[in-house]
């Protein structure tokens, strides 16, 4: 350990050395008041171990570590370091939940999407359903389908004058398709009075 200082070459006492690392632990400054009494007395040191303490860095550093304001530093300085610790750990912990809940999000949305698709391809089907049974296309398909039997009709009567077919089987054909007719025909006068009537109460 250096003695002397380079501005002044004069030789530096334990007692000013000692100053100097009162300053040090108090951070620069003096030691308050309240440390004073911790601190160490070079008054019961031999003059060997003043010397000692001068001379020898690894000496001079252990009588500072066994200083008490250094000791309560460390100790403020490990229990700093505890409560690093354990706030990584619990940061550690939670990015942990995090990453699950993460998943967890992202499996919830790719269900929820399917189930999305699902509905709407549901619903396109009901829609048409809803449709197709609407009582005003349902009217509008027996229409056209008395409108079939009706051409079945003349198509028989085509047929017989031609000599295509015989006087029986016109008479079957004709009938069946006549019969025909005039059950969708009913139906859809029927359906038609009761969508009359539906529409006349508003509904």
């Amino acid at each position: 350990m250096p003695t002397t200082r380079n501005s002044s070459k004069q030789a530096v006492s334990p007692q000013a050395q000692l100053q100097d690392n009162r300053r040090i632990a108090a951070g620069g400054g003096l030691v308050p008041e309240e440390e004073e009494g911790n601190m160490p007395n070079l008054s019961t040191l031999s003059l060997d171990e003043l010397k000692q303490l001068d001379r020898d860095p690894e000496f001079f550093d252990d009588f500072i570590e066994e200083m008490s304001v250094v000791q309560h530093l460390n100790e403020e300085l490990d229990s700093m370091m505890n409560q690093v610790e354990n706030i990584s750990r619990e940061n550690e912990s939670k990015g942990s939940h995090l990453v699950d809940l993460k998943r967890r999000l992202s499996d919830d949305y790719t269900a929820l999407k399917t189930l999305g698709e699902k509905c709407d391809e549901l619903n396109k089907k009901y829609l048409k359903k809803s449709e197709e049974y609407a009582p005003q296309h349902i009217r509008e398909l027996l229409q056209i389908a008395a409108s079939n039997s009706d051409a079945d009709c003349d198509r028989h009567v085509e047929h017989f004058l031609n000599g295509k077919i015989d006087v029986q089987t016109f008479l079957n054909t004709y009938q069946s398709s006549k019969k025909i007719s005039s059950e969708r025909k009913a139906k859809e006068e029927r359906l038609g009075t009761q969508l009359s009537a539906l529409e006349r109460a508003g509904i």
